[in-house]
Protein backbone atom coordinates (compact mmCIF):
# COMPACT_ATOMS: atom_id res chain seq x y z
CA UNK A 1 0.00 0.00 0.00
CA UNK A 2 1.26 3.45 -0.54
CA UNK A 3 1.25 6.46 1.91
CA UNK A 4 1.22 9.45 1.58
CA UNK A 5 2.05 12.78 4.45
CA UNK A 6 -0.56 15.22 2.90
CA UNK A 7 2.53 17.66 2.93
CA UNK A 8 2.78 17.73 6.24
CA UNK A 9 6.69 18.87 6.56
CA UNK A 10 7.11 17.32 10.24
CA UNK A 11 6.21 14.20 9.38
CA UNK A 12 7.93 14.34 6.24
CA UNK A 13 10.92 15.71 8.34
CA UNK A 14 10.76 12.58 10.92
CA UNK A 15 10.54 9.88 8.19
CA UNK A 16 13.74 11.95 5.86
CA UNK A 17 15.86 13.39 8.55
CA UNK A 18 14.63 11.38 11.55
CA UNK A 19 13.69 14.57 13.86
CA UNK A 20 11.00 17.44 13.38
CA UNK A 21 10.50 20.65 15.31
CA UNK A 22 6.94 19.34 16.43
CA UNK A 23 7.87 16.20 17.16
CA UNK A 24 11.11 17.15 19.35
CA UNK A 25 9.41 14.44 21.64
CA UNK A 26 10.64 11.52 19.33
CA UNK A 27 14.59 10.59 19.84
CA UNK A 28 16.54 8.79 17.47
CA UNK A 29 15.34 5.61 18.71
CA UNK A 30 11.79 6.02 17.99
CA UNK A 31 12.05 7.74 14.79
CA UNK A 32 14.03 4.32 13.58
CA UNK A 33 11.09 2.62 14.73
CA UNK A 34 8.77 5.13 13.29
CA UNK A 35 10.95 4.55 9.73
CA UNK A 36 10.46 0.84 9.97
CA UNK A 37 6.57 1.07 10.66
CA UNK A 38 6.48 3.16 7.55
CA UNK A 39 8.36 0.65 5.58
CA UNK A 40 5.64 -1.96 6.87
CA UNK A 41 2.66 0.21 5.30
CA UNK A 42 4.55 0.60 1.60
CA UNK A 43 5.22 -3.17 1.81
CA UNK A 44 2.10 -3.96 2.53
CA UNK A 45 -0.25 -5.50 -0.30
CA UNK A 46 -3.58 -5.37 1.93
CA UNK A 47 -4.52 -4.29 5.26
CA UNK A 48 -4.51 -7.62 7.13
CA UNK A 49 -0.46 -7.18 6.53
CA UNK A 50 -0.97 -4.33 9.16
CA UNK A 51 -2.04 -6.51 11.58
CA UNK A 52 0.96 -8.50 12.64
CA UNK A 53 3.42 -7.94 14.10
CA UNK A 54 1.03 -8.14 16.94
CA UNK A 55 3.26 -5.41 18.44
CA UNK A 56 2.12 -3.23 15.99
CA UNK A 57 -1.39 -3.24 17.51
CA UNK A 58 -3.22 -2.36 14.79
CA UNK A 59 -6.74 -0.66 15.53
CA UNK A 60 -9.80 1.01 14.45
CA UNK A 61 -9.85 4.77 15.96
CA UNK A 62 -13.70 5.12 17.52
CA UNK A 63 -15.46 7.89 15.76
CA UNK A 64 -13.65 8.70 12.99
CA UNK A 65 -14.29 6.78 9.42
CA UNK A 66 -11.56 4.94 7.74
CA UNK A 67 -8.98 6.10 10.45
CA UNK A 68 -6.73 3.34 12.08
CA UNK A 69 -3.53 3.49 13.91
CA UNK A 70 -0.27 1.09 14.78
CA UNK A 71 1.56 1.77 17.74
CA UNK A 72 5.65 2.82 17.64
CA UNK A 73 5.52 1.67 20.87
CA UNK A 74 3.78 1.54 24.36
CA UNK A 75 3.47 5.23 24.85
CA UNK A 76 3.57 6.70 21.03
CA UNK A 77 1.52 5.86 17.93
CA UNK A 78 0.83 6.64 14.05
CA UNK A 79 -2.51 7.52 12.78
CA UNK A 80 -3.17 7.04 9.83
CA UNK A 81 -6.65 7.07 7.27
CA UNK A 82 -6.79 5.00 4.36
CA UNK A 83 -8.83 5.91 0.97
CA UNK A 84 -9.75 2.19 -0.05
CA UNK A 85 -9.27 1.90 -3.66
CA UNK A 86 -11.72 -1.68 -3.92
CA UNK A 87 -14.85 -2.60 -2.57
CA UNK A 88 -13.59 -5.21 -0.04
CA UNK A 89 -11.92 -2.39 1.89
CA UNK A 90 -8.50 -4.52 1.99
CA UNK A 91 -6.26 -1.74 -0.58
CA UNK A 92 -5.89 1.74 -0.81
CA UNK A 93 -3.70 4.49 -0.17
CA UNK A 94 -2.38 5.76 3.33
CA UNK A 95 -2.77 9.13 4.32
CA UNK A 96 -0.89 9.56 7.48
CA UNK A 97 -2.05 12.13 10.16
CA UNK A 98 -0.27 12.17 13.48
CA UNK A 99 2.27 11.10 15.56
CA UNK A 100 0.31 11.21 19.17
CA UNK A 101 1.14 10.16 22.70
CA UNK A 102 -1.66 7.20 23.04
CA UNK A 103 -4.46 7.74 25.28
CA UNK A 104 -3.98 11.32 25.19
Amino acid sequence: MKFDFGGNKHLIDLYTKGASRKYKFIDKGLARIFVTRMERIQAAASISDLFYPASMRFESLEGRENCFSIRINLEYRIEFKIDFTDSARTTGTVLILDVTKHYE
